[in-house]
């Protein structure tokens, strides 16, 4: 336990290192291209200031890029992702903060000043010092690794071929990290030794011997019958400090339940119990109340007039509440903004929304083409019942049934359901079970890709979804 707790705390101070490395070169670069600006002569209507009168913009600007950083999830720093990964987060870090101050200081009076320039000089400065102290570091800890230093102790769980193998490979590649020192075979009861290595237990034993301290890293090499044993071992891992790697030919027994990452360039998966880092699922819930209060506000004014629509349009009331099943199979009210006849399932009973539904009324289909008839779903958001972003909310009625017709359904349980969706912005309303399975595979992108920026981007991609009237 002591030294998992000095792995974390190393963890903790290279994130610490990293943050004050980026605010001293974050700062260089303003006061570089500052200096740039305005004393080298190369651009019109040079202006003086006192470094005194720079440090504050200087910190907000600094701070405005630290918030930005952590919301593209660049410091949730792994020593093992692939240096080509991090150039990639890099630049598109870069780009989206220097867009934003493009347009927070866009003059339409002006449309090309040399100012201009600079901001783009500028987003080429901050990607160059957010991707070269990344990748100097990755590459100094693996060479760090290679020599011995920084290594995981690692526990090897696995069937005995697959086994064997998976441990050759992590001792022909060094730069991983990753030293195995003990081992659990799936498949056995008894005591032998795997290769070199000495079996830390029976199977049944993992958690005795993750509690014991002797191991801050867990590799899985199951073989063909060890997928429902793989699975719980996985989840034993919850909350715990050790990571875990699974071999790659095996991941998909775990798919839609873990968050993975290829180690680049090895036959392993690292993968991740917790979809969500504490800071992420802060960050993740800060947006969502947010949002979801400014959006409530802004619309106000429409959403009394979808009312009066509704009202004038058929009898019922404007509100539509109905139960569906949430985050781990909780049941929760949902609201929406009726689109259809009153008792509109009184002889049907529950059925999948279709196109050209006969019961949707003529306001409730242009609500549901621009997706307006969810917008008091903002309120469920603000109760902590949904994300903004999520897979949709069903009914206890159909989950029943896809739990039990379509295998692995209920992992997309895992996750809160959203207003929005990588599934919504590619599909339309249901209108067969057949397609379920498809909508599925859409659930299981997101829920293993899960971040702030992945959101961003779905949630513009809606609005996109939106002004093409396309929500039906």
């Amino acid at each position: 336990m002591h030294y998992a707790v000095s792995l974390m705390r190393r963890r903790w101070l290279l994130r610490l290192g990293l943050l004050a490395l980026d605010v001293l070169l974050l700062e260089a670069v303003f006061f570089a291209v500052y200096w740039w600006r305005f004393h080298t002569g190369m651009f019109e209507n040079p202006v003086s200031f006192a470094a005194a009168e720079l440090l504050r913009p200087s910190w907000v600007v600094t701070v405005y890029w630290v918030l930005l950083l952590a919301w593209f999830g660049l410091y949730r720093f792994d020593p093992l992702q692939s240096r080509v990964a991090v150039l990639r987060t890099s630049l598109k870090a870069a780009a989206v903060g220097i867009l934003i101050l493009f347009v927070l200081t866009f003059d339409p009076g002006r449309p090309l000043p040399g100012s201009r320039v600079v901001l783009v000089s500028y987003g080429i400065g901050i990607f160059v010092i957010l991707g070269g102290d990344r990748v100097g570091l990755l590459s100094l800890l693996r060479s760090l690794r290679v020599r011995g230093i920084g290594i995981s102790r690692t526990l090897l769980v696995g069937s005995e071929l697959p086994a064997r193998s998976l441990l050759r490979h992590l001792d022909l590649h060094p730069e991983l990290g990753l030293r195995v020192r003990g081992a659990i075979e799936m498949q056995s009861s008894h005591a032998r030794d795997l290769a070199t290595v000495p079996i830390a237990g029976p199977p049944w034993g993992l958690r005795h011997a993750l509690r014991s301290g002797r191991y801050d890293a867990v590799v899985f090499a199951p073989g063909d019958g060890d997928d429902l044993r793989l699975g719980r071992m996985v989840r034993l891992l919850r909350g715990s400090s050790v990571r875990s790697f699974v071999s790659a030919d095996r991941y998909r027994v775990l798919v839609g339940e873990v968050r993975p990452t290829r180690v680049h360039g090895h036959p392993l998966v690292d993968v991740r119990p917790e979809l969500l880092s504490p800071a992420e699922a802060v960050f993740k819930r800060i947006t969502d109340i947010v949002l979801s209060a400014v959006i409530l506000v802004v619309t106000s004014p429409l959403t009394a007039l979808i009312a009066l629509a509704i009202k004038l349009d058929s009898p019922g009331p404007v509100i539509y509440s109905q139960r569906r099943v949430g985050y781990r199979g909780r049941q929760f009210t949902l609201y929406k903004f009726r689109s259809m006849v009153m008792e509109a399932e009184l002889r049907t009973g529950a059925v999948l929304a279709q196109e050209d539904d006969p019961r949707v009324t003529r306001v409730g289909r242009l609500l549901r083409a621009v997706r307006l008839d969810e917008l008091p779903q903002f309120v469920n958001v603000l109760f902590g019942q949904m994300s903004l972003v999520g897979p949709r909310p069903e009914r206890m009625e159909f989950v029943r049934q896809f739990v039990r017709d379509i295998p692995l359904y209920e992992r997309r349980l895992n996750v809160k359901p959203g207003i929005t969706g990588w599934s919504q912005v590619h599909l339309r309303y249901d209108s067969r079970a057949d397609r379920i399975p498809m909508k599925l595979q859409y659930d299981f992108f997101y829920i293993e890709n899960m971040s702030l920026p992945l959101d961003l981007k779905i949630m513009a991609m809606t609005l996109f979804v939106m002004l093409r009237g396309e929500g039906l």
